[in-house]
């Protein structure tokens, strides 16, 4: 996350477009608007907890319940307390994440020849390019982060991974182990359980109880759950009369960018972003992929991850005539954070 892009000199030669043959009397039109190539959807930043950091602030600590006490773990007197002190409880649950945004720059340099002779607005496309990239690297680096979350264990209280099919691994994925609906029902039962459940092997491997409670979290329409799926997945769902029925809203529900429908009150999301692993390379569990798969991911929103500003990405144009070039910069700062990485549960699936 933390990198220093090179500024780059746009000359005219850089810009001039595809060259072809003209003739004095045939006339030739020049069309001015770019005809745009596609983008990624950005989808990760609407559903992580943002923060600005004021100036002149270095780190960002973001404090933490790691998970309520409840009955089970306070102490509690049953009988009068005549000659003896309560029996105090030890408050031993609270943590803290720390963040650090880091400086995250790029720009162009384009002649001031290049902008005279251009039939193309260069530093609108400049800008263009700039604003969707930073947005890019943001929304790849939240899901990174979220994919990296510490998987759960019989002692630590983690992200919990479930499989298509009856696999245990991205290596033992196999064709048609596809995501359902069932999956999800059961990722979301995972969210809101106390019981969690770890892979034998850290994230891959035989399915056991843990002997940590989680947090059981709540599906509510502030902060409700979200499943980040591939295009892949999409397709499965649209094929799907199950999911197709439930997905139709019928109502006035706002509804979040890529967002293709509910299914038991969770929002599906489709992103590109999304990690995934293609057959004989490495999975994000480890293992190696027998199939094409990707990594599904459904957490609670805000709670799973938070996006820290140290600078909210803010671009100028300038002119720099020592070079007779106008440049175009593009400054930011943030970091990216995953606070309770039991609010994610990741579903690896083949892709077919």
């Amino acid at each position: 996350m933390e990198s220093i892009q090179k500024l780059a000199e746009s000359q005219a030669s850089d810009v001039r477009g595809a060259s072809f043959t003209g003739y004095g009397l045939e006339p030739i039109q020049f069309l001015k608007e770019v005809v745009d190539g596609a983008k990624s959807q950005l989808y990760f930043t609407n559903f992580v907890n943002e923060i600005t950091a004021p100036v002149g602030i270095h780190d960002v600590v973001i404090p933490k319940r790691t998970i309520y006490e409840g009955s089970t773990g306070m102490s509690f007197d049953t009988t009068e307390r005549i000659g003896a002190d309560i029996s105090w409880t030890t408050l031993d649950n609270l943590s803290s994440v720390i963040a650090t945004p880091t400086p995250v720059l790029a720009g162009y340099a384009i002649s001031n020849f290049a902008l005279r002779t251009n039939a193309v607005n260069l530093l609108k496309a400049a800008r263009d390019e700039l604003s969707y990239a930073i947005g890019d690297r943001v929304d790849k680096a939240i899901a990174v982060a979220i994919g990296d979350a510490t998987v759960a264990s019989n002692s630590v209280r983690g992200a919990q991974t479930l499989y298509g099919g009856a696999a245990t691994s991205d290596a033992t994925l196999g064709a048609g182990d596809t995501i359902t609906t069932d999956l999800v029902a059961k990722a979301a039962r995972y969210l809101k359980d106390t019981k969690m459940y770890y892979r034998a092997s850290g994230a891959y491997g035989a399915e056991t109880l843990s002997a940590v409670a989680k947090n059981p979290w709540p599906n509510d329409n502030s902060e409700p759950f979200v499943l980040f799926i591939g295009p892949a997945q999409e397709e499965t769902f649209r094929k799907d009369s199950q999911f197709v029925n439930a997905a139709e809203y019928g109502s006035n529900k706002v509804i979040m960018n890529g967002e293709i429908g509910e299914y038991l009150g969770i929002k599906i999301v489709t992103t590109t972003n999304v990690e995934g692993g293609t057959a004989s390379a490495a999975g994000p569990d480890g293992t190696t992929c027998a199939v094409d798969m990707t990594r599904c991911i459904m957490m609670k929103a805000k709670r799973a991850a938070a996006l820290v500003w140290g600078q909210k990405p803010e671009i100028k144009v300038f002119d720099y005539p020592t070079r007779d070039q106008t440049r175009i910069s593009l400054v930011s700062a943030y970091a990216v954070k995953v606070v309770q990485d039991d609010a994610i549960v990741f579903v690896d699936v083949a892709l077919v």
